[in-house]
């Protein structure tokens, strides 16, 4: 039976900081008959999740009779699952629901402040979500979902400079701090001459298995290099905020490498947050920079405001749970339907997540969280 489900929001963007809360009201559209449901609830739901192949050459590889070409090592596939916020608020006992539109009433959830925020990355995804699910007597449940964007609030009001050196060779920082989108200034002091200097911004990711076994995948990727002594890295407005908890099942970090043939490898930390200095004004603290795009707290929509001024998000499709559990598996098959139908198809970037932690709110902090996933 074709049901629209409206997601009202009380702000035009479904983007969030943690701590904020999200609030609106939720209406269904029954197009033919009336509808029996045992009870209708909506799900505020934040899930991290990894998943990713590796080949195994302890099981015995499996050789049919008829094949031609050299056996493939068996994969075996690795994952993690962690529950950050689950909070669910009853709308509607049993009811029948008749056909038109029908208003469900006012939710409101308040997110918590210790959650990551959300992101989509090679091996794993943060999501958070609305889900309404209509219970129905001896049937499957109908789920209808709304994606949000949350954004981590990691604030730094100083620069923190810093500063590591050899023997031979010095790397100093004016600011350790940064937003996406910032460049990274460095210098380099060489005691002796030297020529060759390679110096990298590097983002560092760390993803855990809990099946079949607890295992730990690293990813380190440089985001951008220079071969001079004195230079500005440029960090990415895409890429996403620096972790500040120990034992997610991804972690995120950042740092500043530089590699001379007169010294050994040197390394800084950085600090990427929602809030940091601007470059340019770096001693003017009262502007600071931001990445949240979607409207501030204090941007919010009254609740006295007519609710059809709210925007409206749809969500005609019915949510299937096992397709939002392998997530990590859909991009695969996307590509490989890329190749026989030529389309073109985006992903999207956006991914979610609670469990009480200490907050990384000074770089100090921010330290241990980086040294753990660099020495794991």
């Amino acid at each position: 039976m074709p049901i629209k489900c409206q997601f009202h929001l009380s702000r035009t963007s479904a983007v969030y900081y943690t701590g904020e809360q999200i609030s609106g009201t939720i209406s269904l559209a029954i197009s033919k008959k009336p509808m029996q449901v045992e009870g209708i609830s909506i799900t505020l739901l934040g899930l991290s999740t990894t998943s990713w192949h590796e080949a195994s050459n302890d099981l015995p590889q499996i050789e049919h009779n008829d094949s031609t070409g050299p056996t493939e090592p068996v994969q075996l596939h690795f994952g993690a699952s962690k529950t950050h916020v689950e909070q669910t608020k009853q709308l509607a006992e049993s009811l029948i629901l008749p056909p038109g539109c029908m208003q469900l009433g006012n939710f409101a959830f308040e997110l918590p402040e210790d959650v990551p925020g959300t992101c989509r990355l090679d091996y794993g995804m943060i999501n958070y979500s609305l889900q309404v699910t209509l219970e129905r007597r001896s049937k499957h449940a109908k789920r209808f979902q709304l994606r949000l964007c949350i954004r981590d609030r990691i604030e730094f009001r100083e620069l923190t400079p810093a500063t590591v050196e050899s023997p031979t060779l010095r790397l100093q920082l004016p600011r350790s701090v940064y937003v996406p989108g910032q460049r990274v200034a460095y210098q380099l002091k060489p005691t002796i001459p030297s020529r060759q200097f390679s110096t990298r911004l590097c983002q560092c990711i760390s993803y855990e298995s809990q099946k079949p076994l607890a295992k730990f995948k690293k990813v380190v990727r440089v985001l951008n290099e220079s071969c001079y002594m004195e230079d500005e890295l440029h960090l990415p407005l895409t890429a996403p905020i620096m972790s500040r908890h120990l034992g997610d099942p991804i972690e995120i970090v950042y740092y500043l490498d530089t590699h001379s043939d007169c010294s050994q490898p040197l390394r800084l930390p950085l600090f990427v947050g929602t809030v940091a200095p601007p470059v340019d004004h770096p001693k003017n603290c009262a502007s600071l920079g931001f990445v949240n795009f979607g409207l501030s707290e204090k941007e919010l929509v009254c609740s006295s405001i007519n609710q059809n001024q709210l925007l409206s998000h749809n969500c005609f499709r019915e949510f299937s749970t096992s397709s939002y559990a392998k997530h990590c598996e859909n991009p695969k098959l996307l590509r490989k339907q890329r190749k026989h139908s030529k389309c073109v198809m985006k992903l999207s970037k956006q991914c979610v997540g609670y469990q009480e932690k200490p907050k990384v709110s000074t770089p100090k902090e921010a330290l241990k969280l980086f040294s753990h996933i660099m020495w794991h």
